[in-house]
């Protein structure tokens, strides 16, 4: 995951920077402090709606240590994309609500949602495309 103009990628709740790990090999953002999985549109396209989905945090990661003076954030009514920093809206794919960037389509995952990707991806890779769609009529 590359940082954005050389500086680490935030938290879009937390504020930190947040850590590149893996699910299947794709690569992830994941927040140590919220536990918040950030995904790129391209990495979704990849993974399969079946099987067992891991998460693989990095070295720096599981060294992580909580800031001094940090307090944790409750979510507010919007997250900001950390990827194209565009707004997200939430939606709901399958059991789960979700937030996905209007502009980039990333999704991000609170807490430990990531573990319900097996029932997300269908309906995120359908919304995606019914979007696709729209967009072609107008």
């Amino acid at each position: 995951m590359e940082p954005i103009l050389g500086k680490p990628i935030p938290c879009p709740i937390c504020k930190i920077p947040a850590y590149t790990a893996s699910i299947s090999e794709q690569p992830v953002l994941h927040c140590a402090e919220c536990g918040g999985t950030g995904f790129r549109k391209e990495s979704l396209a990849k993974l399969m709606p079946h099987g067992p989905k891991d998460m693989a945090i990095g070295q720096e990661e599981r060294e992580h240590r909580t800031p001094p003076f940090f307090e944790p954030r409750a979510k507010p009514p919007f997250l900001i994309c950390p990827f194209c920093g565009k707004r997200m809206q939430e939606k709901k794919l399958g059991p789960v609500q979700a937030d996905v960037c209007t502009h980039c389509r990333a999704l991000w995952l609170d807490g430990d949602k990531w573990k319900h990707l097996n029932d997300i991806l269908g309906p995120y890779k359908w919304q995606s495309l019914a979007d696709k769609d729209q967009g072609r009529r107008r």
